[in-house]
């Protein structure tokens, strides 16, 4: 059957053929991933796959930013490697059995270790091992859950329910805590920092956007039936994790001074702000909440990390080296600004809708209190993102440069991402709409 998932696995693995005429390998991408949008809500057209409306949505972003990182990336095994990343992510999004669910995780995961295996310098072989042992951690920690889960007479060709025995309560609980180390929440969040600030930044787009937020859309959809029924356990333990993980990324944020460790703790912060759509899951709200953070979320993230890819490729990392890049790189520091503007949460950006629906979401679930400290954190954090701004714009730059001008593609990809952060922070009905 012809879907999302079998043309971007076909032209993955064919890929290849075209390494040596790299003419031809972005244009052809660019234009399955296209094709690949044409079908995003066919089935996978395996055992144990299904399609949804929240699914497809978030496939059909999920495809765009994609998109949008082929056109920003030179290399040939990343653009490989991010059509196997679609494919593994859409199978993902389809996943109705836990059987499904965890072969699909784990490709995911695989991929993820795979993008960071482009190891140039010390610091980026730091990166890679450290995501590769919490990769084997989380699919350990996954393994034995999913273990004691058959153990209750849980099934692994069926979706996940409750099971009226410790085994089963056990197993989930394992389970979801081997996922949060994918999530990177607070304590299963180490790695995250490093790995996210020492490899590539176009991959780092790549692991804490797409992968992340396909990660936790398709968690919750498995999950949330099984949560909702296990309440007086699940919600006391995501709250706490919720709010750890949020309160420590926004802390450990703001004394940083490489942009790159800024934007990996903000990742985890943002983590925990999803974390409290899991928490929220008796809302009917949850869903739609979590759906429309993961979407702003996957623009945001991509967006300035392949900025920052722009930057470090001329040696640029730090606060002090990017002040004044306002007036030598105007172009890429506006949409470096719009995109911190809307993990911040200002108003008619995706990034406010999506927070607002979210905690609204906690509110509705009468978690009033977690959402409020959710709100300072949120405040907490626009004091970072606005510190950065302030580098960019009104600090002079040590080097007195002419006015850099920019590739086209790349302009092009960071078009698209603003694109998508400005119209999801406006048309607020597609996302409810697909919610249901």
């Amino acid at each position: 059957m012809i879907s999302a998932f079998s043309i971007l696995l076909t032209s993955a693995i064919l890929s290849p053929l075209l390494w040596r005429t790299e003419k031809m390998l972005k244009p052809s991408a660019l234009l399955v991933t296209l094709i690949a949008l044409l079908f995003s809500s066919k089935a996978v057209g395996l055992a144990g796959f299904a399609p949804s409306a929240a699914g497809t949505l978030f496939t059909l972003v999920l495809l765009i930013v994609l998109a949008a990182v082929i056109l920003h990336t030179e290399e040939a095994l990343t653009v490989t490697q991010t059509l196997f990343l679609g494919a593994a992510a859409v199978a993902l999004l389809q996943s109705r059995s836990l059987l499904a669910f965890l072969i699909a995780f784990e490709a995911v995961s695989l991929v993820s270790v795979v993008l960071t295996s482009h190891i140039r310098t010390p610091e980026q072989a730091e990166g890679a091992v450290k995501i590769f042992v919490a990769g084997a951690v989380a699919t350990g920690i996954l393994m034995l859950g999913a273990f004691f889960y058959t153990l209750s007479g849980g099934r692994l060709l069926e979706p996940l329910t409750t099971t009226p025995n410790y085994y089963g309560t056990a197993g989930i609980v394992i389970m979801l805590l081997g996922l949060f180390y994918k999530l990177t929440i607070v304590p299963m969040h180490a790695w995250a920092a490093d790995t996210y600030a020492l490899v590539r930044s176009d991959h780092a787009a790549l692991l804490a956007g797409a992968a992340k937020t396909a990660a936790a859309l398709a968690a919750f959809l498995m999950f949330a039936p099984a949560l909702k029924e296990m309440v007086s356990l699940s919600v006391p333990l995501l709250v706490t994790l919720a709010l750890l993980t949020m309160t420590v990324g926004n802390f450990m944020a703001l004394f940083q001074k490489r942009v790159a460790k800024i934007l990996a703790w903000s990742s985890v912060a943002h983590a925990g702000y999803m974390l409290l759509g899991f928490a929220a899951v008796q809302s009917a709200l949850a869903k739609t909440g979590l759906l429309y953070m993961v979407v702003a979320y996957l623009f945001m993230q991509s967006g300035v990390f392949l900025v920052l890819d722009r930057w470090r490729k001329e040696g640029k990392e730090t606060l002090e080296e990017i002040a004044g890049f306002g007036t030598t790189h105007p172009l890429m520091a506006l949409f470096f600004t719009v995109q911190l503007f809307s993990l911040a949460g200002i108003p008619l950006l995706a990034g406010f809708m999506g927070k607002a629906v979210l905690f609204y979401a906690g509110v509705d679930a009468g978690l009033w209190w977690a959402v409020l400290i959710a709100l300072l954190n949120s405040a907490l954090s626009v004091g970072y993102y606005i510190w950065v701004v302030r580098y960019l714009w009104f600090h002079e730059t040590k080097e007195k440069k002419a006015l850099v001008s920019e590739k086209g593609s790349v302009v092009a990809a960071q078009s698209l991402l603003l694109a998508g952060t400005l119209f999801f922070g406006i048309f607020a009905g597609v996302v409810f709409n697909a919610a249901g």
